[in-house]
């Protein structure tokens, strides 16, 4: 379970006004909660090409330390959440480093496997915070990308609220333009055109054999890699050799191979050499 605090129906968001016409400086939404040490831990699993769902957080105590200790203090923000996370990844790797106990009770009666688990509740945590960033990383490309339209800018947005200005009433629109809009839209769009018919081939074992007899019955004898010249399809060179395994289990043929990997040479069993 992820902690109350660290949920986002629980948190108070801080909202900063932007002053500039750019996607950079213009409004934006904290949570303090999804501030710095998660970011943080998330940025050394991604680092490392981990997988977050199973890489083991008791790994990362170290790396986490030796991260915290390299970065500035105007960073640090609230030193106290980053000190909680590196409390959690060291308890992490301490309860992974004792030895497992048959008696896996703590004390006051309270069972081991009843007790939370903060390696499960970090991870939760290191989760949610992925899936808000995820979406805040959506959110910028979609404005970064329409920022060459035009905006109203979030200090004009602010004093018209305060303000109590209401947008001007206007005439409602006509249904049916919207109606004749589609309708043109649909005469201009062209139909997709329809997918190419796929033919199934049929490839039998007796169509193979029949070609097996009629190169036997011209030249006595047939090698099966004569047969097979220039034939790519894989699926054809198989029902063929399991046509050349047919006429030799109904006595047609005699097959032979005189060396690993050399020709496969076929004759007819009237032309099978004696002795």
């Amino acid at each position: 379970m992820v902690p109350a605090s660290d949920r986002m129906e629980g948190s108070t968001p801080t909202v900063l006004f932007g002053e500039g016409h750019g996607p950079e400086s213009s409004t934006h939404v904290r949570f303090e909660e999804f501030e710095g040490p998660l970011a943080l831990l998330l940025s050394l699993i991604e680092a490392r090409r981990l997988d977050i769902l199973t890489v083991p957080l008791a790994g990362l105590t170290v790396a986490y330390l030796e991260a915290l200790a390299m970065l500035p203090g105007d960073r640090l923000g609230n030193i106290s959440s980053f000190v909680t996370v590196a409390s959690q990844l060291i308890l992490i790797k301490s309860r992974a480093l004792l030895p497992p106990r048959g008696d896996s009770t703590v004390t006051g009666g309270e069972a081991l496997d009843d007790a939370p688990d903060p390696e499960a509740e970090l991870r939760a945590r290191l989760l949610l915070y992925r899936a808000y960033r995820d979406a805040g990383s959506a959110l910028q490309e979609r404005v970064t990308g329409a920022s060459g339209l035009f905006r109203r800018e979030p200090a004009a947005a602010q004093a018209a609220a305060i303000a109590g200005a209401r947008a001007p009433q206007r005439a409602p629109l006509d249904v049916g333009l919207l109606v004749d809009g589609l309708g043109l839209l649909i005469r201009i769009v062209p139909p997709p055109e329809p997918p190419p018919e796929v033919l199934a081939r049929s490839v039998t074992v007796e169509e193979r054999a029949a070609i097996i007899r009629m190169a036997l019955r011209g030249a006595g004898v047939v090698v099966l890699q004569d047969i097979l010249r220039g034939v790519s399809d894989r699926v054809l060179v198989a029902v063929t050799f399991l046509a050349l395994l047919e006429l030799m289990k109904r006595r047609e043929i005699v097959v032979e191979q005189a060396e690993p990997w050399g020709p496969i040479v076929a004759r007819t069993a009237e032309l099978e050499p004696a002795g």
